[in-house]
C-alpha cells in the first residue's frame, strides 16, 4: 500500500450533515468531495478506481485515497462489480457484530470504488425480461432506450457503514449511508458485500489484495 499512487483532495469546509456520528459524517463529506474532485472535474468514460481512504483526524481540510492497482483487484479483465466481487470472495466473512473502532486507530478509514454506469428511470419499473436477466446475473440496463448514466461511488467504513454517491450525467449527485436515521440499506449485491469484506481485513492488518 505503502507504494501505490497517492491523492489528496479538499474537505469542503462545512460537512454535509448528512448522519448524526460524526466519523459518518466525515466520511460522507469526503467521498461527495471525491466525486467531485476525481469524478465530475476530470470528465466521464473514465476506467473504474478502486482506493482506500484515509481521514486521521476529522478536523483535516484533507483527504487522502490511496489507489489500488488495476492489476491487484482484476478490474483491467472483469465488470468493476465482478472484479470487487471476486477479490472479496477469498477474504473472511465480516463478523456479526463489530466493535466500534476510530478511523485514527485503524490503518484506513474505508474502501471506496468509483465506477460508472448505466440505470433506469427511478419511476419506471423493470420489465419482465429486465426481471428476468437480473435474476441471472446479467446486465442489461445498457440496452434500454431511456437509459441514465451515471458515476457511481460505493464505499465501506472500517465500522461496515455504507455509503453511496450517485450522479447522473448532467445532474447534480446524490449521497446517502447506512448511517442515515431510517436508513438501513444502501445497496444490495457484489459491491457493498465485497467492500464490506475489504475494509474489515484491512482494518484488522490482513492483506487483501
Amino acid at each position: 500500500m505503502e507504494n501505490w499512487e497517492k491523492r489528496a483532495v479538499l474537505m469542503p469546509a462545512t460537512p454535509l450533515g448528512l448522519c448524526e456520528d460524526k466519523m459518518a459524517d466525515a466520511m460522507a463529506t469526503a467521498l461527495a468531495a471525491i466525486e467531485q474532485r476525481e469524478g465530475e472535474r476530470r470528465g466521464w468514460d473514465k476506467p473504474a478506481r478502486l482506493f482506500t481512504v484515509h481521514l486521521a483526524d476529522l478536523d483535516a481540510r484533507s483527504i487522502e485515497l490511496r489507489i489500488v492497482p488495476a492489476r491487484l483487484w482484476g478490474a483491467q479483465v472483469r465488470n468493476p462489480a465482478d472484479a470487487i466481487g471476486h477479490t472479496a470472495q477469498r477474504l473472511p466473512a465480516v463478523p456479526t457484530a463489530v466493535e466500534h473502532r476510530s478511523y485514527a486507530d485503524a490503518p484506513v478509514a474505508g474502501i471506496a470504488a468509483m465506477f460508472e454506469g448505466w440505470g433506469r428511470p427511478a419511476d419506471r419499473e423493470p420489465t419482465e425480461y429486465e426481471q428476468r436477466s437480473n435474476a441471472q446475473g446479467r446486465r442489461v440496463n445498457h440496452l434500454a432506450p431511456d437509459r441514465i448514466e451515471s458515476r457511481l461511488v460505493y464505499a465501506v467504513d472500517i465500522n461496515q457503514v455504507e455509503f453511496y454517491v450517485r450522479r447522473c450525467r448532467g445532474q447534480q449527485p446524490h449521497v446517502l449511508s447506512t448511517a442515515q436515521r431510517d436508513q438501513t440499506t444502501v445497496g444490495t449485491g457484489l459491491v457493498p458485500l465485497g467492500l464490506g469484506r475489504i475494509a474489515h481485513a484491512l482494518r484488522e492488518g490482513h492483506p487483501a489484495f
